[in-house]
């Protein structure tokens, strides 16, 4: 097990931790829910970086064309996550995937005693733009929801996500709206509990956690997105 000193820590519950979750993760104590938005399959990742070359600049969804810089996931991949989120969280499991992947991890998840819910859709309207082939675009993340018996009575939610105005900004290529993660903090934790995010970019997750009244851990290899986050918890910061 390896040890980590936290590379940002408020004071207030909100703390970064730099480097692989693999490593990391083992070593923190468990939170109350994991929300999470990891990397994607190979097709995705393929696709996306595929569309840096011969489209360079800003595309017709006002993206900026650049690399992913991080590796796609496997099966295997989710699995791991799998046992690891089981293992640390004692609430929501909530993982954002494409549809390669979706199947992956409801079926990892309720293999290890989760309740499984179908996936719920972020809509998108316009976020992407196919530029080569035939057929649509592709405007959906999926959201995987798993509880374990004791949320039983956690109330009715929402069943799916539809992105507002203003809901294209991201701080770090790859990531998810803040209005969007301050939603599923709002709708799968309570305030004053626990989130942790073990690949948490640059940091949205905790944002919204902190906007929420809530405390947080994030993880995360990339050591520039690490500093991104750190800059923008230390600002205060108002939910939306």
């Amino acid at each position: 097990m390896v040890r980590v000193k936290p590379y940002y820590d408020d004071g207030k519950g909100i703390v970064i931790y730099h480097g692989d979750a693999r490593n990391v993760c083992p070593s923190l104590p468990n939170v109350q829910h994991i929300i999470t938005d990891p990397p994607f399959s190979d097709r995705t990742h393929r696709d996306h970086d595929a569309s840096t070359r011969g489209h360079l600049g800003r595309g017709k969804d006002d993206a900026d064309r650049k690399p992913l810089g991080y590796a796609a996931w496997s099966p295997e991949d989710v699995c791991w996550f799998a046992s690891l989120a089981c293992s640390h969280a004692d609430g929501w499991i909530v993982a954002m995937t494409d549809h390669t992947l979706a199947p992956n991890f409801c079926e990892e998840l309720a293999d290890r005693g989760r309740y499984v819910f179908a996936p719920l859709p972020f809509f998108a309207p316009g976020s992407t733009v196919r530029l080569s082939g035939d057929g649509p675009c592709s405007w959906t993340t999926w959201i995987i929801v798993a509880r374990t018996a004791a949320l039983s009575r956690w109330g009715t939610l929402p069943g799916g996500y539809v992105a507002g105005p203003g809901w294209h900004e991201k701080s770090r290529m790859g990531g998810k709206p803040l209005p969007l993660m301050q939603c599923l903090v709002r709708d799968y934790s309570r305030p004053g509990e626990t989130i942790l995010d073990p690949f948490m970019g640059a940091g949205t997750t905790l944002v919204a956690a902190k906007n929420m009244g809530r405390l947080a851990i994030g993880v995360e290899v990339d050591e520039m997105a690490c500093e991104i986050a750190a800059e923008r918890l230390s600002q205060e910061v108002l939910a939306l």
